[in-house]
């Protein structure tokens, strides 16, 4: 006997339900695999020779950096961390952490373009770069400014790498310094620093383009 209209939807409508399900259920199982797999490169990123670290040029003037470090992995692929930097104020910005890129896709498809940001980058000494990014970090945090959710296991590349001794300044005169760069929680964020920087004790500069195009503060 032929099902009626009502029921070949119902019908169907269950069979793409449990479809879902199946296809949800193995993303899960996917991603619980490439974690797994994540997890024990972290652990191991001392292990890995460095391959190179760059960050974006004139970083100290603006307060604000790219930076990218890649290590070597036993199969000839890269385990890639990167940070988007905010030296002046709200810390890392941003991070990420790639593992298994080929070296040519590292060079021609995340470099020219990470943080969806075009950038001409320069030589980091690794262990200056692990200096810029947890500094960062602990002077955002003194105003309550947490860093990027990805900072806790992309911070794990720096296993092996002492710190820098060369001097790098956070914020301004020692103040955090905010600078307006079109954010759009920027009351949010001046609001902040109101509550937790004492009277007097921070900065709020706006980013302006000059007429080359070029960005600077004032």
């Amino acid at each position: 006997m032929a099902k009626d209209p009502r029921q070949r939807q119902k019908a169907a409508e269950k069979r793409k339900k449990r479809e879902i399900e199946i296809r949800e259920q193995k993303a899960r199982q996917r991603s619980a695999s490439e974690n797994t797999g994540l997890s024990e490169l972290l652990a191991n990123a001392s292990d890995y020779p460095v391959f190179e670290c760059v960050i974006s040029e004139g970083w100290r003037e603006r307060g604000l950096a790219h930076i990218l470090l890649a290590r070597t992995l036993p199969d000839g692929k890269l385990l890639v961390g990167g940070w988007y930097v905010d030296t002046l104020c709200l810390g890392i910005k941003d991070a990420a952490v790639l593992p298994g890129l080929a070296p040519e896709d590292y060079q021609s498809r995340v470099k020219p373009n990470i943080f969806h940001d075009t950038v001409v980058f320069e030589p980091c000494e690794p262990g200056l770069a692990r200096k810029i990014t947890e500094g960062a970090a602990r002077f955002a945090e003194r105003y309550t400014f947490k860093p990027s959710k990805r900072w806790p296991e992309s911070r794990l590349l720096f296993a092996g790498i002492p710190e820098s001794s060369e001097t790098v300044e956070f914020g301004r005169e020692s103040k955090p310094c905010y600078v307006n760069r079109g954010e759009s929680n920027a009351a949010g964020i001046i609001a902040r620093l109101a509550r937790n920087a004492p009277e007097g004790g921070y900065l709020v500069v706006k980013e302006e383009k000059t007429a080359a195009g070029a960005e600077q503060s004032r």
